[in-house]
């Protein structure tokens, strides 16, 4: 899926941010050429990305340097790494015969651009925003228009402060406000090859490939309170339940196909690992894996039978209820799980794709989705202010990036991550979805689910009404500061003197 630009991923520095840009639309430009088959014409791109790290890296090292950058070692020691990565494909190339294994590596090169982009720019090149020098008027400060009328000794203090970093000479009562949001973003131990037999590997490879969609939910921020259980895909506990489910309830059926048993014994898994397992297969494979799983998970579901009256009735097989018995919280407050039904049972299953490896698209839109959050909910001085219902058009867009139902839990992880994401939110957010609350919850039906929990509980609308007032009046003071009504020193509330 190609990658759209934002002003959200730019840091603040032209040169850099266009070196950025050339690289979003070389990465395009490979998936491009990999799905048109046109291998012949990948090596000159190959050059070209060669190019950008030998124009790019010594460029945003010597902005680094000139900010006086803290970590700017270990970004270099990043650079140095992706170039000799890149390299190495590079070099593989080249000694690549048979259109299969080019379109092989093809795959290895775009997710690891993939993985660059998402991992390194939107993360650790984000991090010098805060510190890339912005004018005052950019941030909103007023100037005095008549500027023809000052002194030059009053001109010259005007275009100093026009200059100056004013995201630095905030008080103490509102530095917190330079602050940028800070959440635990757990993270998947290194791969594995430590395995003794082909049905292990692939059944370790399976179990990655959805914990790394299940770890990227179970991000979380302790400085934000939800009285209510997170929703079971933000739970560790669940992950833990469903490597049991899938290992005693689906993995069985995948591995009683012909075609992966057949697969199996002429399968050079040396070197594999449970990580580039994927990269190892031939796509007519990876789709009969994906088949079998999607056939396991089939078997599970509830059975609509009727009655001598006519009445229908689900019939809940034996499987389903081991399973139902798998993935019960240890405690109702740990995760939320509705009784398991056919719903439940097609979430489980668009939780493994064997084709696509959804880390990265996941942490490329969730990061788009930080941003916009920030600057339309709780910008920082130094951010940009973004126009008001920008966050809800982004998440909407998202809902159609990814498997249908993960746009509910993406917009939960939200409300979980994020201060200022409410149930007030929510409740607007789901009349985007249909006119009443029977036709919304056919396509939000876990934030419905959550929302009429939350009913229950009216001290937790009770706290948010707080908070906002409290955001509000910081915000009042930002602005009587910046404005000039309220002195450095003043704290506030208090009366000039």
């Amino acid at each position: 899926m190609p990658i759209s630009w934002r002003d959200a991923m730019a840091i603040g520095d032209p040169k850099v941010d266009d070196d950025h840009k050339k690289l979003v639309n070389l990465i395009n430009a490979a998936e491009t050429l990999a799905a048109q088959a046109q291998f012949a014409a990948m090596p000159a791109l190959l050059q070209k990305l060669v190019g950008y790290c030998q124009d790019h890296f010594p460029r945003e090292e010597e902005m680094m340097a000139g900010l006086n950058y803290l970590d700017i070692e270990a970004h270099k020691g990043q650079h140095v790494q992706f170039s000799r990565k890149l390299q190495l494909i590079v070099d593989k190339y080249a000694t690549l015969k048979s259109e299969g294994e080019q379109k092989q590596c093809c795959t290895i090169l775009i997710n690891f651009m993939n993985d660059h982009f998402v991992n390194h720019i939107l993360k650790e090149d984000l991090k010098l925003k805060p510190f890339v020098r912005k004018p005052a008027a950019a941030l909103g400060v007023s100037l005095l228009s008549d500027v023809a009328k000052q002194s030059d000794e009053d001109l010259a203090k005007r275009r100093a402060q026009r200059n100056r970093d004013v995201e630095y000479q905030l008080p103490p009562y509102l530095s917190h406000l330079l602050q940028r949001l800070e959440y635990f973003v757990p993270e998947l131990p290194p791969p594995s090859s430590d395995y003794t037999s082909f049905d292990k590997l692939c059944e370790a490879a399976i179990c990655r490939r959805i914990d790394k969609v299940l770890v990227f939910f179970h991000r979380s921020n302790p400085e934000v309170v939800r009285e209510l259980p997170i929703f079971f895909l933000g739970s560790p506990e669940f992950a833990a339940k469903f490597r049991e489910a899938v290992s005693k309830l689906v993995f069985p059926v995948i591995w009683e196909s012909r075609q992966v048993r057949m697969m199996s014994t002429s399968f050079d898994w040396t070197g594999v690992d449970d990580e580039n397992f994927w990269d190892h297969l031939k796509p007519i494979l990876k789709e009969t894996i994906l088949n079998a799983w999607a056939e396991g998970w089939d078997q599970l579901k509830l059975v609509e039978n009727r009655k001598e009256d006519g009445t229908k009735v689900l019939q809940v097989k034996e499987q389903t209820k081991l399973l139902r018995s798998i993935l019960q919280p240890s405690d109702p407050s740990v995760y939320d799980l509705p009784k398991i039904a056919n719903r439940e049972i097609e979430t489980f299953k668009s939780l493994l794709d064997t084709a696509t490896d959804w880390w990265a698209k996941l942490n490329s839109a969730w990061q788009i989705v930080t941003d916009i959050y920030e600057q339309e909910k709780d910008p920082r001085v130094f951010q940009q202010k973004a126009r008001e219902g920008a966050l809800r058009d982004n998440l909407l867009e998202v809902f159609n990036r990814f498997p249908e139902i993960w746009g509910d839990f993406l917009v939960l992880a939200c409300h979980r991550i994020f201060p200022r994401i409410s149930t007030t939110f929510l409740e607007s957010f789901t009349t985007n979805f249909g006119r009443n609350e029977k036709e919304r919850e056919a396509y939000v039906p876990y934030t419905m689910r959550y929302l009429e929990q939350v009913r229950a509980h009216p001290e937790i609308r009770t706290r948010e009404r707080k908070e906002e007032e409290q955001w509000q009046e910081q915000m009042k003071q930002l602005r009587n500061y910046l404005s000039g009504r309220t002195p450095a020193d003043q704290p506030p509330g208090a009366k000039p003197g």
